[in-house]
């Protein structure tokens, strides 16, 4: 057994190694068997009890390494034959591999790494060369030739997982794609030559769906040069990578192509015959590298570029007339005005675009290009919004959509879902105005809050359909007379206790349907910077008390909650919370005989936006909609500009 000591240190080869790549490892020895004239390759992943990887190999019937060229080619970094030799030791095929470092990759796959080599030496006799490494000590190998019987050559490499290393990557359906892709010119150009990976043979064919040459032509200092891109699409996947090399089989450099094209998936091959080692050296530097290398590589892209753009205009073409066909398509014969063709063009451009994300049913598919060529048409400057939410719609949810349009309309679908979207906004900005320090000193009560909530009858209930703002107490009595069917003109004016004329800040009122019901609610609102006492409380129990005692008011079907609304209360005010029924009752019910139910309460403002948040919280998660602080301020802004104080408005412009 004789000792290689590879003419660098250990941390250099581990660098050479790329030991976090093992799809890099694999495509690198498999390169190594193409340029030993291998006709058959196949990579093997053998398994442990747990199925994980125990092992790799990749085996070939290739030319071997023999025992007189191992000390020489297999113990240097660098320097290898195949840098000053353009072709396979058999003139079989072009090199790949130029720098020596392939078989370092195999230090990615396993912590121990064999190579078994079949190959007669300079007296012809047939050995099997056996060299081995380790990842503890990768700069020193062991190896030993035996003589063996037969003819068959070839090289077995077996990198052994010993520290149950994740390979993952090498079971994920991406594997078998980009080795498909890197090898896809040389097994289309060498029926002959066959790759094998977890016992599939790796065929390209079948995943082809076009394959085009094209020929390039570039200016570099006054010279014209020329190069040849062929781009193949795939059926499938998300590949878009691009390779260069000297010829069409081998490839020396590669660099990922979504920049170029972002939508199809593909592999273009660059060939370029003055891509020599020095060139291909600096080609990852693009339009920085020196010319001609960058004129070369700036042309070829912008080549791939115009192959795609031209594909796009014949994929639209021929989806517009699939969709006419089918009756898809949501415009009716031709388009007979300049702006109709105008807006047909864009139509197809954008709709070509988005073919991948709209359904190939044919229900589905007519409902997102109707929606399309309306948003188009009506309101462009949403169109973004618009179509990103149609396509991404899950099967079950287009489903769901298209059922509700049979249902329902549209607008009003978007109708209900705006009316729940408004409210939780409007909480929101509400809150803020009954709250924020540096602005709820500015809101007031009548100038403000009073006529807001004049518009948002719906934070009280739902039920109110009746409104009196700021009315006297004559005036209530006349709502209740007109629901109750009754005459209301020239009736006596109606004073408290004291004589006064009190007035109410809100009266909803409502006639329910059961049972002839009439119900009223009477709102006194303070503004944020008022804490509740005494005195707003003997107002509001003044109120009550005119309705049950005036005989104007007298009947049994009639309910009336007095509810006083402010941001908090005093410890006077808490003491009476609870001598009434329900959440903030402070007035015990009262009802005589031919008599209305009069209650009253006092609730806090932070009280009445939970429970409106807690009623919409299940439509709203529904539509996963969560307005914040500054959003909702913004919707107040927008809906009640004449109605908000000056200061609130300047901040918001």
């Amino acid at each position: 057994m004789s000792e290689l000591v590879l003419e660098a240190s250990d941390d250099h080869v581990a660098r050479l190694a790329h030991e976090g790549d093992p799809i890099r490892a694999i495509v690198e020895l498999v390169w190594n068997s193409i340029d030993a004239d291998a006709s058959s390759v196949a990579v093997a992943l053998d398994r442990d009890e747990l199925d994980g990887i125990s092992a790799v190999r990749i085996a070939d019937d290739g030319h071997g390494i023999s025992s007189d060229e191992v000390a020489a080619t297999f113990g240097k970094i660098g320097n290898s034959w195949k840098k000053v030799a353009d072709r396979s030791r058999q003139g079989k095929r072009r090199l790949h591999g130029k720098f020596g470092e392939g078989r370092l990759r195999a230090f990615a796959l396993g912590t121990r790494v064999v190579w078994e080599s079949r190959c007669a030496n300079t007296a012809g006799v047939m050995q099997e060369v056996t060299i081995t490494g380790s990842r503890s000590n990768r700069h020193r190998f062991l190896w030993d030739a035996e003589p063996i019987g037969g003819t068959a050559t070839g090289t077995t490499v077996t990198a052994h997982n010993d520290k149950q290393r994740g390979l993952s990557a090498l079971d994920a359906d991406s594997a078998v794609v980009t080795l498909r892709s890197q090898f896809a010119p040389a097994l289309l150009n060498e029926r002959s030559l066959t790759i094998t990976y977890r016992g599939a043979t790796l065929d390209p064919t079948p995943e082809i769906l076009r394959d085009t040459s094209i020929p390039v032509a570039f200016d570099s200092d006054g010279s014209t040069g020329t190069c040849e891109v062929r781009v193949i699409e795939w059926r499938s996947g998300k590949h878009r990578m691009i390779y260069f090399g000297r010829d069409q089989s081998h490839f020396v450099h590669e660099e990922r192509g979504s920049d170029v094209e972002a939508s199809y998936p593909f592999s273009a091959y660059v060939s370029w015959d003055g891509l020599t080692p020095d060139a291909a050296e600096v080609l990852s530097l693009g339009d920085l590298a020196q010319p001609p290398v960058s004129d070369m590589w700036r042309a070829a892209r912008e080549a791939i570029k115009e192959h795609f753009a031209t594909r796009r205009r014949e994929r639209r073409r021929e989806q517009v007339e699939a969709w006419v066909s089918t009756g898809v398509y949501p415009y009716q014969g031709k388009p007979t005005t300049k702006s109709e063709h105008v807006e047909r063009a864009l139509f197809d451009v954008i709709s070509g675009t988005l073919v991948p994300h709209i359904s190939k049913r044919r229900e589905d598919a007519r409902l997102t290009l109707a929606l399309l060529r309306d948003a188009l048409r009506h309101d462009p400057n949403k169109l973004t919004t618009i179509l990103h939410e149609l396509v991404a719609l899950k099967d079950e949810d287009r489903d769901t959509l298209v059922r509700l349009l049979r249902e329902t309309s549209l607008s009003a679908i978007v109708r209900s879902a705006d009316l729940v979207a408004s409210r939780k906004k409007f909480l929101a900005g509400l809150e803020h105005l009954l709250f924020d320090p540096n602005d709820s000193p500015d809101v007031g009560e009548r100038d403000h809050l009073h006529k807001i909530l004049e518009r948002e009858l719906w934070i009280f209930g739902e039920s109110y359909h009746l409104m009196s703002s700021e009315r006297g107490l004559t005036e209530l009595l006349r709502t209740h007379l007109r629901l109750d069917g009754l005459p209301f003109k020239g009736i006596e004016p109606v004073k408290r206790w004291d004589g006064k004329s009190g007035r109410t800040d809100l009266h909803l009122a409502a006639k329910y349907k059961e049972h002839d019901r009439i119900r009223h609610l009477v709102v006194e609102l303070k503004a944020p910077d008022i804490t509740a006492t005494r005195v707003e409380l003997d107002q509001v129990e003044d109120y009550a008390n005119a309705v049950i005692g005036n005989p104007a008011f007298a009947t049994d079907r009639a309910e009336w909650d007095f509810v006083l609304v402010c941001t908090d209360y005093d410890e006077v005010v808490e003491n009476r919370i609870g001598s009434g029924s329900g959440l903030g009752g402070f007035l015990a019910p009262q009802q005589k005989p031919g008599r209305p139910l009069v209650r009253a309460f006092v609730r806090r403002w932070r009280d009445v936006l939970d429970e409106n948040a807690r009623r919409l919280d299940f439509v709203s998660t529904a539509l996963e909609h969560d307005p914040s602080i500054a959003e909702g301020l913004n919707h107040v802004r927008e809906q009640y500009a004449d109605l908000l104080p000056d200061s609130l408005i300047e901040l918001g412009s």
